[in-house]
């Protein structure tokens, strides 16, 4: 059985409160782990990922009684440090592993709410309810575990995310009950830790709205990724003609412009082959 997961919105600032706790937003995969005649595990989309990750479901028939939806992450954290990791995790995905070379280091389904408990559903407890019951439900093992919360200091829980380069924190709302399929206002509030840089725009792709990224080091330009969000229509009108204007080469795909245009972008951290994951432009300079 599948449920649609609440979604979060985006908060306008870290802030204290008595009416909510604080946990780590895990950089991974959303899953909802159902566990009725079969354990079988899903994306927020209602894709179902059973096969993919054998480890997963396999630890949760052991774990989890049956009349059970696990609302969580599943997450690939580095076996030396103990973060997530995220293109670990999207290589599991993409890998249509059926586990025959074994347990993935690190994998792991981390739940942090949990809809139907015994074949009761708890959408309509409110979330304090709901953690206990989490609590009691299940005992952790090599692959199932359990989010932890803090309810005070979510400022200083932020700073350290930001220190450990880690992906943020949410902050959840402890009386408020559980809205599948929604995105309601002020009940689930993430709270990301971005980074910024000024890059030289180094040219756009004909095929999408998107413009190619570089960054100056030590006299030479080096390509740092593509740049999608937050090129708005008037922003794309009032570069649009500068940038033909300062093209110098195209094929199929791209078209490559002199590196004449800067924009402050925020991203979420270097991927390993030295890119920006998900740059956002936040001001572009004429």
């Amino acid at each position: 059985m599948y449920v649609d997961p609440m979604l979060l919105v985006d908060a306008n600032e870290v802030f204290e409160s008595t009416d909510h706790i604080a946990e780590l937003k895990i950089d991974g995969i959303r899953g909802i782990l159902s566990s009725d005649a079969q354990v079988r595990l899903y994306t927020r989309h209602n894709n179902e990922i059973t096969y993919r990750f054998q480890e997963i479901t396999q630890a949760a028939a052991k774990a989890i009684g049956k009349g059970t939806i696990l609302d969580g992450e599943i997450v690939v954290c580095d076996p030396a440090t103990g973060k997530p990791d995220f293109e670990a995790t999207m290589s599991r995905f993409m890998s249509n592993s059926k586990n025959s070379q074994g347990r993935t280091p690190g994998l792991n389904f981390v739940a942090f709410d949990i809809l139907k408990y015994k074949g009761k559903d708890l959408t309509s407890l409110d979330l304090m309810t709901r953690k206990e019951i989490l609590e009691e439900a299940f005992s952790e093992n090599e692959s199932i575990k359990k989010i932890r919360y803090v309810e005070h200091s979510f400022k200083t829980l932020f700073s350290l995310c930001q220190q450990q380069e880690l992906e943020g924190i949410v902050i959840k709302h402890r009386n408020r009950r559980y809205y599948s399929g929604k995105r309601p206002k002020s009940v689930w509030q993430r709270a990301v830790v971005y980074h910024r840089e000024r890059c030289l725009v180094l040219g756009y792709s004909k095929k999408e709205i998107a413009w190619l990224l570089g960054i100056e080091r030590d006299g030479e330009i080096h390509p740092v990724g593509m740049l999608k969000y937050g090129i708005t229509p008037s922003i794309r009108r009032q570069f649009f003609p500068k940038l033909l204007k300062a093209t110098i080469k195209e094929n199929e795909q791209f078209a490559y412009v002199e590196p004449q245009i800067f924009v402050d972008v925020r991203y979420r951290h270097w991927t390993k082959q030295g890119k920006m994951r998900l740059p956002v432009l936040e001001r572009a300079y004429i």
